[in-house]
């Protein structure tokens, strides 16, 4: 880090926001000469923006004269920057494109950019995804609400069937859910249906209009299929103690 420098950059320097935060980076890694040697994504990290960003960054930067980007000049073929506060640029050194980068056009003024943030910024030519801590929604998975309309229902479903055998039809969307969840096959369906047309000769569902018939959520929420059925008198004189013998 260069004292110097960075005091250079803090007294003579035209940009404010992010254009100085990136020339300030640039100054803690430079030497007294102003050069320094960062890879985009480590002057990108240390300025809390993307790479993508940071470039946008540079090339501002370069384009207002405060800053040479010599392209391989630096150890290993790196990028060499040049922090030139108050000095023309050298003519031996002629200023290279910074491939593959494209410069944006038009070039936004340095004071109408926005501090850095996670979302890309207006003007660039491809936004990038803003980033989220959320999980991206599956938009594969079915719904959840339980449709209640009758076409939405198929035809081995057996609801139908059930409902129109109730005679009580209140509630027929809680009814629905509540006949969902069994997850009835054939079997469980003939089963409820034939229970439920002996129930439906009972006193108790006969007597003042049907006032004690259960809703069919209740009904089928409490598994009333499987209730044993009052026997009737003729029922009941029909069986034989067994020590009454054959007849």
């Amino acid at each position: 880090m260069s004292i110097r420098v960075m005091s250079r950059v803090w007294d003579q320097s035209q940009h404010s926001g992010t254009e100085l935060l990136m020339l300030l980076a640039l100054a803690d890694f430079a030497d007294d000469d102003g050069n320094s040697y960062p890879a985009v994504p480590t002057l990108a990290a240390k300025c809390r923006m993307t790479p993508r960003n940071a470039n946008h960054i540079l090339v501002a930067l370069r384009a207002s004269g405060e800053l040479q980007v010599l392209l391989n000049e630096g150890p290993r073929g790196t990028n060499r920057y040049r922090i030139v506060m108050g000095e023309p640029l050298k003519a031996a050194s002629p200023l290279k494109p910074i491939a593959p980068l494209k410069e944006p056009s038009p070039l936004k003024n340095a004071s109408s950019l926005k501090p850095t943030s996670r979302t890309p910024e207006v003007g660039f030519l491809k936004p990038l995804k803003p980033t989220s801590d959320e999980p991206s929604l599956n938009h594969q998975e079915p719904p959840i609400a339980v449709s209640t309309s009758k076409s939405a229902l198929q035809a081995g479903d057996g609801f139908v069937k059930f409902w129109d055998s109730y005679p009580k039809k209140v509630s027929k969307s809680d009814a629905q859910k509540a006949f969902a969840k069994l997850k009835a096959d054939a079997e469980l369906v003939d089963a409820i249906l034939l229970a439920l047309a002996s129930q439906k000769q009972s006193p108790d569902w006969q007597k003042d209009g049907g006032k004690f018939v259960p809703h069919p959520a209740t009904w089928l929420n409490g598994k009333r299929w499987e209730d044993e059925m009052p026997k009737t008198p003729a029922t009941a004189a029909g069986e034989r103690k067994p020590w009454e013998g054959a007849r």
